[in-house]
């Protein structure tokens, strides 16, 4: 298949006096079998640059009836009423240019800015910082072919390398600062899985084999390290990898599940995919509740949820996150009941936090399903939009356009800042979203970049 697409590929750009634009390149390879490829774009002068095209096909077949997944039902939110052109220019023109301001000569991606995108000069990052911009600039190169993306990611990663990683116990410190010194010595699984991730995106679009090597390196660490007696893993050690927390939280399994599918294909290592089904086995039969289809997000040591008054929660935003992983997961070849997982958790979440008069997502909530307070966050609503594109889109459930579309311009009206762009963090009762920073070692909009590289992907 990849050979048919290349071959398929040269003779349009050959055919076109050895000039073809991106955007057509990139629709070609789109409607015409599976990206994830290296493509070669012949653009202005003959010079030749290769240029990583993520995955943007439609893998699993056409809609049934049709092309939309609306077929003749009347009651249905067609997708022609969706932009899906949004999602491209909003990444493009509006969101990736803003973070190559992060970029440092060092390598160390520094995330901190105000609303107006002044540089807060707080001179350190994070693995989980690093990592998802890695992810980032590898999209925006995909889609532009910006060299600058590329340069940033080549910088980011070696970076990476040469200064967060523990040479005496493995594994990867938690902060670095702009000098290469250690800010904190944590051990992580969180950051790891998003330095598998990030490198997994590193490897692809530099072709650089020492991000790869790295990657595997990683997935060794958390083999051996991180990994506990019940399937899950635990979040935090000390530096020589000795547990330092009392509590488990399901959040890292679900970024390790993440970036293990990204391994196993940017990645190029396929065979980590099946290292991917244990996590989903893990958190579907035996974290998911199976009355309510509700996932808590706190537990003990023996992964026992916790109580409210012991800090126990149910993050709906991550509901959303889980039910797009799964049922990606199953598309891709992991097992098909991942998909039905998906759709009860995706139910689930529905019940307990969208917003049916405006639109979005209310969370987190109680243990017992009690919404906590009236905000909505940002990356929330990004998980949101994106598992309601995918199950509208993929798996043609018509009912959810209406709310796809509801959500889609809440979030154009109440989180993008008008007058300086990029995204509010979090909009509610009592805040000011004009006084919160527009990035931090945790916001560096790398759901907005997922969100709509899947509006991308799933453009009819």
């Amino acid at each position: 298949m990849n050979q048919q697409l290349n071959a398929r590929f040269d003779g349009v750009a050959r055919s076109s006096a050895s000039r073809i634009s991106r955007r057509k390149a990139l629709k070609f390879l789109v409607s015409g079998a599976v990206g994830g490829l290296l493509a070669e774009i012949i653009e202005g002068s003959a010079q030749a640059q290769t240029i990583y095209l993520p995955d943007l096909s439609n893998s699993a077949g056409a809609a049934p009836g049709g092309d939309t997944p609306c077929g003749d039902d009347p009651n249905c939110a067609d997708a022609s009423s969706i932009d899906f052109t949004w999602f491209r220019t909003h990444l493009v023109n509006q969101i990736l240019p803003k973070w190559l301001a992060a970029v440092t000569p060092q390598g160390l991606f520094l995330p901190h800015f105000d609303r107006q995108w002044h540089p807060l000069k707080r001179n350190f990052g994070t693995l989980v910082s690093q990592g998802r911009l890695l992810f980032n600039f590898s999209q925006g190169y995909a889609l532009t072919g910006n060299t600058r993306y590329r340069d940033a990611v080549a910088s980011g990663a070696q970076y990476l390398l040469d200064h967060f990683r523990d040479k005496k116990y493995g594994g990867w410190y938690w902060a670095c600062n702009l000098d290469g010194t250690i800010r904190d010595k944590t051990k992580n699984s969180y950051g790891h899985a998003f330095v598998i991730f990030g490198l997994a995106h590193a490897y692809h679009c530099t072709g650089n084999r020492a991000f790869q090597d790295a990657m595997l390196q990683t997935w060794s660490v958390m083999t051996r390290h991180f990994r506990d007696s019940y399937g899950g893993l635990y979040q935090l050690m000390t530096e020589d990898f000795k547990p330092s927390s009392n509590t488990k939280t399901q959040n890292p399994i679900m970024h390790t599940f993440e970036a293990l599918l990204a391994a196993s294909s940017v990645g190029g290592q396929a065979q980590l995919k099946q290292e991917a089904i244990p996590f989903g086995d893990f958190v579907f039969d035996k974290l998911v509740r199976p009355l309510d289809h509700r996932l808590p997000e706190f537990y003990d040591m023996n992964w026992k949820e916790l109580s409210a008054t012991n800090g126990g929660r149910l993050e709906i935003g991550h509901a959303f996150e889980w039910a797009y992983l799964g049922a990606r997961g199953a598309e891709v070849g992991l097992p098909a009941r991942y998909l039905n997982s998906g759709e009860s958790l995706l139910k689930a979440g529905m019940a307990l936090g969208f917003d049916g008069k405006n639109g979005g997502l209310f969370s987190p909530a109680t243990p017992n399903g009690v919404l906590i307070n009236q905000q909505k966050g940002g990356w929330q609503q990004c998980e949101t939009i994106r598992a309601l594109l995918y199950f509208y889109m993929r798996q043609h459930h018509t009912d959810l356009g209406g709310p796809l579309q509801q959500t889609l311009s809440f979030v154009k009206a109440n989180f993008i800042d008008p007058q300086y762009g990029g995204w509010y963090p979090k909009i509610g009762p009592g805040i000011d979203p004009k006084t919160l920073e527009k990035g931090n070692e945790w916001k560096v909009d790398y759901h907005v970049v997922g969100m709509c590289m899947e509006g991308i992907r799933l453009t009819p």
